[in-house]
């Protein structure tokens, strides 16, 4: 009885698959077309195509088959097998735009974060970095970096500034013996109370150090008025005084805690890209004439895109109450600027 039940499955399943077509549907979407051939195993499908040749096919990674009509015609087989990429294209194509779909959302929420932490529009600020180096008989490398945000709502009478700076230099000798040429920072913070279009109170505070120079520390609180007019819609002037007291450590040949302010500054903006900026600031002891420093800046700003942009600057000062050599201090100075 086993035998014959035996022969009856080997009958069945060559009259099934040896003259007739097969149709295989991939679970991953592939379809595969070929004619039967007899096997006793039940773990695979065995068929064989003119495209693919003998083809063996596990029985797990199939999600359906069928018998197609016999048929003579290669054609139609290859059509079918046509039909089967363009089957695989169309799904790989549907999981892509799946995909597509799911980075844009993803992003689409990235974007919703970000927007959460921007700065208010009343902030304006910006951060420039950087270097230089000269080779030949003197050599040095310079770096330097500085910042600046500036909070001012349109229409407010208050107006905060916070600046900072940082600047080292080493230079390389004949003899290859190398020292620090500059070394020095300051930070600066300034609030102005714009009681009028033209008129303003301010209190500027201040903090520096120049290890070239001396000056280990030096503390400034001026609270002064000031002066703005606009000229041409374009250019804005400011000039003004105060005064205040300082506490710094150096070696003065008086010292004084109280001390004068004159500050100027000009503001041209010829171009939306192109901004011209010139600040002079003169200190002066009261109680000796000839101790006094001052700090001169001019710089051009270009403005590539909203956030990339380029300096060109001139920087001096100069102190004159101080024991040590150098007292004058002039450089050129390039940057690259991040907006913010």
């Amino acid at each position: 009885m086993k035998l014959k039940l035996i022969l009856l499955y080997l009958f069945f399943t060559y009259s099934l698959f040896s003259e007739n077509t097969l149709k295989l549907v991939l679970k991953s979407g592939e379809i595969l077309i070929g004619r039967s051939i007899p096997s006793l195993t039940e773990d695979y499908y065995l068929f064989k195509s003119d495209m693919l040749g003998e083809v063996r096919i596990s029985k797990d990674k199939v999600q359906s088959f069928s018998v197609l009509e016999k048929t003579e015609n290669k054609v139609a087989e290859k059509i079918d097998l046509a039909e089967g990429f363009k089957g695989k294209s169309i799904q790989e194509s549907k999981k892509n735009e799946e995909a597509e779909a799911l980075n844009n959302q993803l992003l689409s929420q990235f974007y919703g974060k970000v927007k959460l932490i921007d700065a208010p529009k009343s902030w304006n600020g910006n951060l420039k970095v950087g270097s230089n180096s000269s080779f030949g008989d003197r050599q040095y490398s310079h770096n330097y970096l500085r910042g600046n945000l500036k909070i001012y709502e349109e229409g407010s009478p208050h107006l905060f500034q916070l600046s900072g700076e940082y600047n080292f230099r080493e230079t390389e000798q004949i003899n290859s013996k190398k020292y620090v040429s500059e070394d020095r920072h300051n930070v600066n913070f300034i609030y102005r109370w714009l009681f009028s279009d033209s008129w303003f109170l301010q209190n500027a505070t201040s903090y520096r150090t120049d290890k070239l120079k001396g000056i280990k520390n030096e503390l400034q609180n001026i609270i002064g008025y000031g002066f703005r007019t606009s000229i041409f819609d374009n250019v804005e002037i400011l000039i003004g005084s105060g005064v205040g007291f300082q506490d710094r450590a150096i070696k003065l040949l008086e010292e004084s805690s109280v001390i004068l302010n004159v500050f100027q500054e000009l503001n041209w903006k010829p171009r939306k890209q192109l901004e011209f900026n010139q600040s002079l600031n003169f200190f002066q002891n009261p109680n000796k004439i000839d101790i006094y420093n001052y700090k001169i800046s001019i710089g051009f700003d270009y403005r590539f895109t909203d956030l990339l942009g380029f300096e060109v600057r001139y920087f001096m000062d100069f102190d004159s109450g101080i024991t040590e050599k150098i007292k004058k201090d002039t450089r050129f100075e390039n940057a690259l600027i991040f907006y913010f």
